[in-house]
């Protein structure tokens, strides 16, 4: 992987205006039948969180709370000219849809609920769980997404493997739980992370979560913490409209995964081994059914597949199996109910869990803020030179976050990279010039535009002087594993900034030196630019940065 990912690197440099294929070809990959990852706590977890569900059930007063939880999405996915909505770069539309789904299946409003009043379920009915979601319109520096909810995070551009390539389920959670959650994680105490990625067809699962941490209860498995905390979903089985798999096409697979990250367990109790288990298995709720499952292969009392009902009755309980409960296993048109014990132990985790408790109160500034018109701002170096990569820095505001595009004049010769429509391009000029770029932002409350000129010179041909400081600056080794040295022969001062290829400054130097140590082990695999200016002059040097397995 890493002698993959470095000749990539190389050919980018090389040909960046023929480089836009991802190394893994993308194809449908197909599950069979809904899997659930999610580990469960242990018994300290049990005891300290039904403590809760009693002390909540006897506080009438608070039986009605209302809470709404911020949600950003991670959209995990290849090579950084990924059109959005090519899978797995799922869309805008497709993001909403399951937000849409969400707020109906816990406001017990969702899809074919109307199915179970011909149900003897039908007396516990579909419960309202005063639960509701939003897409934060901040990031935690407070600055504006351009998408409302969705951070994208290319596994390519930071040297991480193929979330479709590992092909069991315990190496796909260890990439998660140990690389990708930690590196691209905003405070579980102010958003739901959820992770949307591809995934390898033999781990057979649809999604994971973690349980809500309990004060005083450190250390324990399945429940989350500030490196891991939230839910990751297959992409194909996220939202209700997009590139999705039939039969988890409704968004189901969400409502399912959050269950847990609420509380929830599995309707079957996760206590029989097979389908000749018992009906003793618990899930803590007095109002689901115990049930054995085996439906269509199912097992560890879960239910798979399209039961009609009833199922499974007088087997557990006399009506049989509560199938359509979201917390079982069956496809996503079959399930659309949360009982009232279950709304109990969602609000109780709400109330009680160090990374839930604050969600409601952040959801207040980070959604449904006011509009506020763009304001286009950024910045770029004074001067560069021919076939050199230009970064640049956005620094717009604006709500809803604005869409951006990027005009130059002359623009013979330039190249924008990826495109002069995302927030932070780098540039390529094939010819020296005096050149003017233009930023203009826009939002639903309107435009603005800023510019900017920048000198670029054929260093080629560049003053005796340039050509001279130009051959005393020394970086090595290059290509970088651990780190790189850089230092100027002539004894000059010089000040140093790394930009990567998204035009963001990675280092800066805080003085003027004449030598250079910079740490390269934490930085994702890739292509940087290094800029110096010394004397008056500014001087690029490029630099690869590769990590060896």
């Amino acid at each position: 992987m890493t002698r993959i990912l470095f000749f990539t690197v190389l050919l980018v440099l090389m040909y960046p205006k023929v480089y836009t294929q991802s190394l893994v070809p993308e194809s449908l990959q197909l599950i069979n039948n809904r899997g659930c990852a999610t580990t469960l706590p242990d018994e300290s977890w049990n005891t300290w969180f039904n403590a809760k569900v009693e002390e909540r059930a006897s506080q009438v007063s608070k039986s009605q709370a209302n809470y709404v939880i911020p949600v950003i999405v991670h959209v995990i996915y290849g090579s950084t000219n990924t059109a959005i909505g090519t899978y797995p770069n799922i869309s805008q539309n497709q993001i909403n849809s399951q937000l849409n789904v969400l707020n109906a299946d816990f406001s017990g409003t969702g899809l074919n609920v109307n199915q179970l009043a011909a149900t003897a379920f039908s007396a516990v009915g579909a419960s309202n769980c005063n639960i509701s979601f939003c897409l934060a319109m901040l990031d935690p520096q407070g600055q504006t997404l351009a998408e409302p909810g969705i951070h994208r995070v290319s596994y390519l551009a930071n040297g991480w493997t193929n979330p479709a390539s590992p092909s069991s389920i315990n190496a796909f959670m260890s990439l998660m739980n140990s690389t990708i959650k930690p590196a691209t994680i905003w405070d579980p105490t102010r958003y739901l992370n959820i992770w949307v990625s591809d995934v390898n067809i033999n781990t057979g699962i649809l999604g994971y979560a973690t349980f809500p941490p309990g004060s005083g209860l450190p250390g324990l498995s399945g429940v989350g913490s500030t490196s891991n905390d939230g839910v990751w979903v297959w992409a194909r089985s996220f939202g209700s409209t997009g590139t999705l798999q039939s039969p988890y096409n409704k968004g189901r697979t969400a409502s399912h995964e959050i269950g847990h990250w609420l509380g929830l367990r599995h309707i079957g109790g996760d206590g029989n081994n097979n389908v000749n288990g018992d009906c003793a298995a618990t899930d803590f709720c007095n109002d689901t059914p115990p049930q054995k499952g085996g439906f269509a292969g199912g097992q560890y009392g879960q239910n798979y597949g399209a039961p009609t009902y009833p199922c499974h009755a007088g087997v557990c309980a006399p009506n049989g199996d509560m199938y359509m409960n979201f917390m079982d296993y069956v496809d996503d048109p079959s399930c659309y109910m949360f009982t009232p014990d279950q709304r109990l132990r969602m609000q109780t985790a709400m109330a009680n869990s160090p990374l839930r408790i604050n969600l409601t109160a952040s959801s207040n500034s980070l959604c449904n803020l006011a509009p506020v018109a763009p304001q286009a701002a950024f910045s770029i170096t004074n001067e560069s030179c021919v076939d050199t990569l230009v970064g640049i820095l956005n620094q717009s505001s604006g709500i809803p976050g604005p869409s951006f595009v990027w005009n130059v004049q002359p623009s013979n010769g330039v190249q924008f990279l990826p495109s002069n429509t995302v927030a932070n391009p780098s540039i390529i000029t094939s010819q020296p010039g005096f050149y003017t770029l233009t930023l203009i932002a826009s939002n639903s409350s309107g435009t603005n535009q800023t510019t900017q000129t920048w000198d670029v010179y054929d260093c080629g041909n560049y003053e005796s002087v340039y050509e001279h400081l130009n051959a005393q600056i020394s970086v090595f080794p290059n290509p970088s594993h651990v780190r790189c040295s850089i230092a100027l022969q002539t004894g000059k001062d010089f000040e140093v900034k790394v930009y990567n290829t998204f035009g963001q400054m990675v280092y800066t130097s805080d003085s003027q030196l004449t030598e250079l140590d910079i740490e390269t082990q934490n930085w994702p695999c890739g292509l940087y630019v290094i800029t110096l200016k010394t004397g008056g002059y500014t001087i690029n040097k490029p630099i690869v940065v590769y990590h060896p397995e």
